[in-house]
Protein backbone atom coordinates (compact mmCIF):
# COMPACT_ATOMS: atom_id res chain seq x y z
CA UNK A 1 0.00 0.00 0.00
CA UNK A 2 1.10 3.33 -0.75
CA UNK A 3 0.27 6.54 0.01
CA UNK A 4 -0.76 7.62 -3.57
CA UNK A 5 -3.21 5.84 -5.80
CA UNK A 6 -2.15 2.86 -7.57
CA UNK A 7 -3.10 0.65 -10.53
CA UNK A 8 -3.92 -3.43 -9.26
CA UNK A 9 -4.86 -5.51 -11.99
CA UNK A 10 -7.85 -7.89 -10.36
CA UNK A 11 -7.42 -11.80 -11.29
CA UNK A 12 -10.16 -13.89 -10.04
CA UNK A 13 -11.96 -11.53 -8.53
CA UNK A 14 -9.21 -10.18 -5.57
CA UNK A 15 -5.87 -8.24 -5.79
CA UNK A 16 -2.91 -8.90 -3.99
CA UNK A 17 -2.22 -5.81 -2.06
CA UNK A 18 1.35 -5.02 0.16
CA UNK A 19 1.46 -2.23 2.84
CA UNK A 20 4.47 0.34 2.65
CA UNK A 21 4.75 0.40 6.11
CA UNK A 22 4.18 -3.03 7.55
CA UNK A 23 5.05 -4.98 4.32
CA UNK A 24 2.19 -7.16 4.98
CA UNK A 25 0.49 -8.85 2.22
CA UNK A 26 -2.30 -9.93 2.13
CA UNK A 27 -5.23 -10.31 -0.73
CA UNK A 28 -8.44 -8.33 -0.91
CA UNK A 29 -11.70 -9.26 -2.60
CA UNK A 30 -12.90 -6.79 -5.63
CA UNK A 31 -16.54 -6.99 -6.76
CA UNK A 32 -17.32 -6.66 -10.21
CA UNK A 33 -17.74 -3.13 -11.41
CA UNK A 34 -15.16 -1.30 -8.46
CA UNK A 35 -12.95 1.06 -10.33
CA UNK A 36 -11.84 2.28 -7.68
CA UNK A 37 -11.50 1.02 -3.50
CA UNK A 38 -9.63 2.32 -0.50
CA UNK A 39 -7.84 -0.60 1.63
CA UNK A 40 -6.69 -0.33 5.20
CA UNK A 41 -3.66 -2.12 6.74
CA UNK A 42 -4.37 -3.95 10.10
CA UNK A 43 -1.44 -1.57 11.21
CA UNK A 44 -3.83 1.50 9.81
CA UNK A 45 -1.92 2.40 7.05
CA UNK A 46 -4.81 3.34 4.01
CA UNK A 47 -3.91 3.57 0.40
CA UNK A 48 -6.50 4.04 -2.90
CA UNK A 49 -6.11 1.38 -5.61
CA UNK A 50 -7.53 2.37 -8.78
CA UNK A 51 -8.65 -1.34 -10.18
CA UNK A 52 -8.20 -2.92 -14.04
CA UNK A 53 -10.50 -5.65 -14.75
CA UNK A 54 -9.01 -6.40 -18.05
CA UNK A 55 -7.83 -10.03 -19.08
CA UNK A 56 -5.50 -8.49 -21.76
CA UNK A 57 -3.38 -5.14 -21.90
CA UNK A 58 -4.38 -2.46 -24.06
CA UNK A 59 -1.91 -0.62 -26.01
CA UNK A 60 -2.51 2.89 -26.64
CA UNK A 61 -2.21 3.63 -30.44
CA UNK A 62 -3.41 6.18 -32.37
CA UNK A 63 -4.47 6.79 -36.63
CA UNK A 64 -7.35 6.60 -39.13
CA UNK A 65 -9.39 3.69 -39.66
CA UNK A 66 -13.42 3.14 -40.86
CA UNK A 67 -16.30 1.51 -39.47
CA UNK A 68 -18.51 0.19 -42.42
CA UNK A 69 -21.96 0.89 -41.35
CA UNK A 70 -24.55 -1.56 -41.60
CA UNK A 71 -25.63 -0.02 -44.99
CA UNK A 72 -21.93 -0.51 -46.52
CA UNK A 73 -20.78 3.26 -45.86
CA UNK A 74 -17.57 4.13 -44.58
CA UNK A 75 -17.42 6.03 -41.36
CA UNK A 76 -14.21 7.67 -40.54
CA UNK A 77 -12.85 7.14 -37.04
CA UNK A 78 -9.27 7.77 -35.17
CA UNK A 79 -8.29 5.06 -33.42
CA UNK A 80 -6.93 5.26 -29.67
CA UNK A 81 -6.05 2.58 -28.34
CA UNK A 82 -6.35 -1.67 -29.21
CA UNK A 83 -6.06 -4.81 -26.76
CA UNK A 84 -6.41 -8.33 -27.34
CA UNK A 85 -9.94 -8.48 -27.12
CA UNK A 86 -11.28 -5.40 -28.35
CA UNK A 87 -10.48 -1.23 -29.85
CA UNK A 88 -11.00 2.04 -28.68
CA UNK A 89 -11.65 5.22 -31.16
CA UNK A 90 -12.76 8.38 -31.59
CA UNK A 91 -16.27 9.05 -34.04
CA UNK A 92 -16.48 12.68 -35.91
CA UNK A 93 -19.45 14.27 -34.47
CA UNK A 94 -21.09 14.61 -37.90
CA UNK A 95 -20.98 10.59 -37.62
CA UNK A 96 -21.17 9.53 -33.87
CA UNK A 97 -25.04 9.49 -33.81
CA UNK A 98 -24.64 6.22 -36.84
CA UNK A 99 -22.89 4.43 -34.29
CA UNK A 100 -25.02 2.56 -31.08
CA UNK A 101 -24.61 0.09 -28.48
CA UNK A 102 -24.84 -3.14 -29.14
CA UNK A 103 -24.08 -3.00 -33.11
CA UNK A 104 -22.09 -5.61 -34.94
CA UNK A 105 -20.03 -4.11 -37.22
CA UNK A 106 -17.01 -3.62 -39.35
CA UNK A 107 -13.96 -2.08 -38.63
CA UNK A 108 -10.96 -1.81 -41.36
CA UNK A 109 -7.51 0.10 -40.18
CA UNK A 110 -4.20 -0.73 -41.42
CA UNK A 111 -1.47 -2.53 -39.16
CA UNK A 112 1.85 -1.47 -37.87
CA UNK A 113 3.28 -3.61 -40.91
CA UNK A 114 1.04 -1.38 -43.35
CA UNK A 115 -0.92 -4.16 -44.02
CA UNK A 116 -4.99 -4.21 -44.15
CA UNK A 117 -7.17 -5.68 -41.40
CA UNK A 118 -10.74 -5.47 -41.65
CA UNK A 119 -12.35 -7.49 -38.23
CA UNK A 120 -15.52 -7.78 -37.28
CA UNK A 121 -16.50 -5.57 -33.86
CA UNK A 122 -19.19 -5.13 -31.62
CA UNK A 123 -19.82 -1.68 -29.65
CA UNK A 124 -19.72 -2.27 -26.21
CA UNK A 125 -19.43 1.43 -24.95
CA UNK A 126 -19.95 4.99 -26.98
CA UNK A 127 -19.81 8.18 -24.45
CA UNK A 128 -19.73 11.59 -26.37
CA UNK A 129 -18.12 10.70 -29.44
CA UNK A 130 -15.34 7.70 -27.29
CA UNK A 131 -16.37 4.32 -28.80
CA UNK A 132 -15.32 0.74 -27.00
CA UNK A 133 -15.88 -2.19 -28.96
CA UNK A 134 -14.71 -5.63 -28.54
CA UNK A 135 -13.54 -8.36 -31.32
CA UNK A 136 -15.83 -10.73 -32.75
CA UNK A 137 -13.83 -12.65 -35.15
CA UNK A 138 -11.31 -14.22 -32.20
CA UNK A 139 -8.24 -13.57 -34.03
CA UNK A 140 -4.93 -11.88 -32.31
CA UNK A 141 -5.15 -8.22 -33.11
CA UNK A 142 -3.04 -6.84 -35.83
CA UNK A 143 -1.00 -3.87 -34.43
Amino acid sequence: MHGRSQTYTVKDGRIRVLCSRCAKKRYVAIPQGVRKKTVRCTCGQSALCTLNHRASVRESTSGKAFVILLNGRECPIYLCDISLGGVGFNVPTQYSRTIANGQELRIKYRSMTGSSVLRKIRIKSISNNRAGAEFLDGRPPSF
